[in-house]
């Protein structure tokens, strides 16, 4: 992997910044794990240096790894659910959309908590050939927690409790509640992970390196790729450019991949927008947006291409001719997503230590998950929360808010589909013909733990519409007094509050039970005004 940069008129300040770094040896200060390059950070940063040593110290794990997918494949399994939410489910459904599944065994992944997901995951899987692959660094986490209790359930029901347990595994951080409750109830395998990676930093330990095995993914040669990207300028050299692109006024790095890495960008949408919207700072990452012209895009545009079939080298080298920085990031084959990885990982804590920020904590995620806790407490007592929605229509009134700068972001609590995407896409595209601006599109409660730092703790320069659905059906969270639907709509609630108390721009509108009918009746609004 070499990166190529087409810098323009930017090209003597992206310079004069990189000469700077390598004065102060930024890339290799970086690579030995030395927090002072994060300046005042540098204390809060130390504890969370760990995903450096990952390529190394993984392999000290592959043997568990490995005897676990040969246990699988011996014993029949057919399905591997991953039941997790931000860093712990991004990779794998990376892994999921890009290898398929070459060993035989199904990946899929949850982490929606709309009832209707919750629903479609399991369909045509038999609790007796799956495996449920509990995934949460904290152990705590809401939402993978509602998940194992739910499926765990219904596989007692189906197996009994003793063979049911044996269908689970647990990866989480040492010595959490999860953990023990994993060895406590039997899981078939329990994987503690160093504590000092955090969740987005998590792709290539064992958050991202167990449901790749389990898929077929060669995961030594992935490591090997990580580790030759880690000994490269060029993460450093990346986030050095971005870093002051985005002080130049060029913060809206729009991520370009070929079609075989589909989903890569929320990967590395969670990966910026977490780790770098912080202090009223930030870089708004845009991933899987409609393709356009050069002069579709404002002035506040930098482009990352991560090229594997060269699918998009017209429309790139077409970009650059318009004035556009363009970076190139060549990708081999599908293994050499180790050597992504790291690059952007090496490349976003190269740009924080340019933007000033510390690029492993969120200190504004915490606000919507107590806003949301407050709900759910609303409803036990058996009030309803304030959930205000404007009609489809309202759409327009957020797109005429939208200002030079600004990103208009599509938050949608809603089933994720194929056929919610295409709606998506077209909205997202008209939103762009009409403003200029960029566009974010995320389902909730995913973005919550990707993008929903930058939204409350970034710069204020986004502009919100939140859709929620109404659910046909609903499904019970066992252990508690709420329902999935109950749960979403909290989190909608609580990520609303969240919002209007950084006094954000919002709109919020109902979708009916059809999500679908109801982001093409938006559409249909902004375009027919």
């Amino acid at each position: 992997m070499a990166l190529t940069m087409q810098t323009g008129t930017h090209a003597a300040a992206i310079d004069a910044a990189w000469d700077e770094a390598r004065a102060a040896d930024v890339a290799g200060r970086l690579r030995a794990g030395d927090a002072t390059v994060f300046g005042d950070h540098a204390d809060a940063a130390a504890p969370w240096i760990g995903w450096l040593r990952a390529p190394d110290e993984m392999r000290a794990h592959q043997d568990a790894v490995a005897a676990l997918v040969e246990d699988a494949r011996a014993q029949g399994v057919r399905h591997a659910i991953v039941l997790g939410m931000g860093g712990s489910s991004l990779c794998p459904e990376v892994t999921r959309t890009t290898y398929g599944s070459p060993s035989g065994i199904e990946l899929r992944v949850l982490d929606s908590t709309d009832p209707a997901n919750v629903a479609a995951v399991a369909e045509g899987t038999d609790p007796a050939t799956t495996l449920y692959i509990v995934a949460s660094k904290s152990g705590t986490t809401v939402e993978p927690t509602s998940f194992m209790n739910h499926f765990l359930d219904s596989a007692t029901r189906a197996l009994g409790a003793e063979a049911a347990a044996k269908r689970f595994v647990a990866i989480t951080d040492t010595g959490t509640k999860l953990a023990a409750e994993a060895r406590e109830r039997g899981f078939r395998a329990v994987f503690e992970n160093p504590a000092d990676i955090g969740g987005r930093y998590s792709a290539l330990s064992l958050f991202g390196l167990v449901p790749m095995a389990l898929a077929g993914v060669p995961i030594a040669s992935v490591l090997d790729r990580a580790a030759t990207a880690k000994a490269s300028d060029d993460g450093a050299h990346l986030g050095v450019a971005l870093g002051t692109l985005g002080l130049a006024g060029r913060d809206k790095v729009t991520v370009l991949v070929d079609p075989p890495l589909s989903s890569f960008g929320l990967w590395v949408e969670q990966l910026v927008a977490e780790s770098l919207g912080k202090l009223g700072k930030g870089l708004v990452p845009v991933a899987q947006e409609p393709g356009g012209l050069p002069a579709d895009y404002g002035d506040d545009r930098v482009f990352v291409y991560c090229r594997l079939t060269g699918d998009l080298d017209l429309d790139t080298r077409a970009l650059a001719g318009a004035g556009h920085p363009v970076f190139t990031l060549p990708v081999a084959d599908a293994v050499d997503l180790g050597a992504l990885y790291m690059t952007w990982e090496l490349a976003t804590a190269a740009a924080g230590s340019v933007l000033g920020v510390n690029p492993f904590d969120q200190p504004d995620v915490q606000a919507a998950k107590d806003a949301t806790v407050a709900v759910l407490s609303q409803m036990e007592r058996g009030e309803e929360p304030e959930d205000v929605r404007q009609p489809v229509e309202a759409v327009r009134d957020a797109v005429a808010q939208v200002g030079p700068g600004d990103y208009l972001a599509f938050l949608a609590f809603c089933p994720n589909s194929p056929a919610a995407d295409r709606a998506a896409h077209a909205l997202r595209l008209a939103a762009r013909r009409r403003t200029g601006a960029a566009t974010t599109f995320g389902y909730g409660p995913r973005f919550l733990h990707s993008t929903g730092q930058l939204h409350k703790g970034g710069p204020d320069n986004g502009v919100f519409v939140q859709f929620v659905s109404d659910d046909a059906a609903d499904i019970p969270i066992p252990g508690t007094p709420h329902t999935f639907g109950a749960l979403k709509r909290a989190q909608a609630c609580g990520d609303a509050a969240a919002l209007a108390g950084r006094g954000r721009r919002l709109v919020r509108i109902g979708l009916g039970p059809d999500p679908v009918a109801g982001l093409t009746a938006a559409l249909a609004a902004l375009e027919n005004d």
